[in-house]
């Protein structure tokens, strides 16, 4: 047998192979694709032709597909629900909560145990100190896996037992992220639009950050205790900031789209009585429909 079969052989499933493979560990991999096996079977990965002889392989299988629907219908496949039993299923992916859950039910149902998990990195992060992986699932299974998962990141979070909180926190970054992304690209419009590099603009944005990462917590404590009535910036204030984001937008010939989105959002917040409150209050808009 092999230390841990991986199923899923894209720029993540392989970086997670090769980052067991740098660690010593006998690795048994597998891809509908069978090309992208072959690199990893030159740096000494196990070819599997099936995915039930992959899971047969290993007691443990590391799970990096497309989505919860691409695992669940390689494991429906003919033979493969029979190798389950007495294996444990670690399953790295992108998709919902509810997801997870229903994954883990039918994995665990058929005699296998279950880790549900979310990585924080890009492909080549995998293996080094910048690597982040959160999982949960029972706390007895976590910590038998926790020396295998030690080798794919540098920080290895467990988040407790509900199956569906590693996705939570997963779709919970990824809203913030979507907001950083098109924030960055929109200022970066606004400095191309005026005669400034975005590089200028990126390394100003990065020397701030410690006083962003202190306003994330400002703003988890405040919404934690519900306490947004000492504000230093105020939903009024904010909200006419934004809304001239607009009228530059119109000034510079560029896209209007997003401050007008965040504009909405802001004057939504206003519009409920929350003016006088920080700009972190738009929470209370953000949570209804």
């Amino acid at each position: 047998m092999s230390d841990v079969s991986v199923i899923g052989l894209g720029e993540m499933g392989s970086a997670l192979a090769r980052a067991f493979l740098a660690g010593e560990k006998t690795v048994t991999a597998w891809s509908r694709n069978p090309a992208r096996a072959a690199p990893l079977r030159a740096v000494g990965a196990i070819g599997a032709a099936t995915v039930a002889d992959t899971i047969a392989a290993s007691p443990v299988t590391v799970i990096c597909l497309s989505d919860y629907a691409a695992t669940l219908s390689i494991l429906e496949d003919i033979g493969v629900a029979d190798t389950l039993r007495g294996r444990l299923m670690v399953q790295l992916t992108s998709g919902t909560p509810r997801e997870a859950r229903m994954l883990a039910g039918w994995v665990t149902s058929r005699g296998a145990e279950y880790l549900d998990g979310a990585i924080a990195a890009w492909p080549r992060h995998i293996g080094g100190p910048d690597a982040a992986v959160t999982v949960v699932g029972p706390e007895a299974v976590f910590s038998s896996a926790l020396p295998l998962l030690k080798l794919l990141a540098g920080n290895v979070t467990y988040m407790g037992s509900d199956i569906g909180h590693a996705m939570a926190v997963f779709n919970a970054a990824l809203g913030y992220f979507a907001g950083h992304w098109i924030g960055f690209s929109y200022g970066a419009a606004i400095c191309e639009a005026e005669g400034i590099d975005p590089v200028d603009f990126g390394e100003m944005l990065a020397g701030l950050s410690p006083a962003f990462a202190e306003d994330m917590r400002h703003m988890g404590r405040v919404i934690a205790d519900d306490r947004f009535g000492e504000p230093e910036s105020s939903i009024k204030t904010v909200s006419a900031d934004i809304a001239r984001l607009v009228q530059l937008s119109g000034d510079l010939n560029i896209g209007r789209a997003f401050p007008t989105f965040a504009a909405d959002i802001f004057q939504r917040a206003h519009d409920a009585g929350y003016s006088a409150e920080e700009h972190s209050a738009v929470i209370k808009v953000l949570r209804t429909h």
